[in-house]
């Protein structure tokens, strides 16, 4: 059985939001790797401050090949658990065939489909800013 557990977060966060998940899981005996998307592997105040230019430029199907050459180069079969859009980034992991298993908590829509109006309510602060 594999003992590693790579997580993904979604837009808006970074790998910190993974901190306490992953101590939870380390004291059971499980590595826990949480990579940040690409552009996003700097703190916080500098993202805030300087974001990277080309996270603008980035693709979905982007996102999915990092991780993908990520998990290619684990030494051991994963465990994928992504939340939002983390989590439809695990869901097209799986679609590859990779991971041991995968999670994906309440996942974003892929293109096509649509939210439902209380997601798109929910959004509106974000939207309109």
């Amino acid at each position: 059985m594999t003992k590693t557990i790579l997580v993904i977060h979604g837009a808006w966060v970074t790998p910190a939001c993974w901190d306490d998940f992953s101590r939870f899981f380390e004291k059971r005996g499980y590595a826990c790797q949480a990579p940040a998307w690409p552009f996003m592997d700097r703190p916080v105040q500098d993202l805030r401050s300087a974001p990277d230019p080309a996270l603008a430029r980035q693709t979905v199907k982007g996102l999915v090949d990092h991780y993908d050459r990520i998990i290619r180069a684990a030494a051991e079969p994963t465990v994928l658990v992504g939340h939002s859009f983390g989590g439809l980034i695990v869901q097209m992991l799986a679609d590859r065939g990779l991971g041991a298993a995968a999670v994906a908590i309440d996942p974003g829509p892929p293109r096509g489909v649509l939210p439902s109006v209380r997601a798109i309510r929910s959004a509106l602060p974000v939207l309109l800013a």
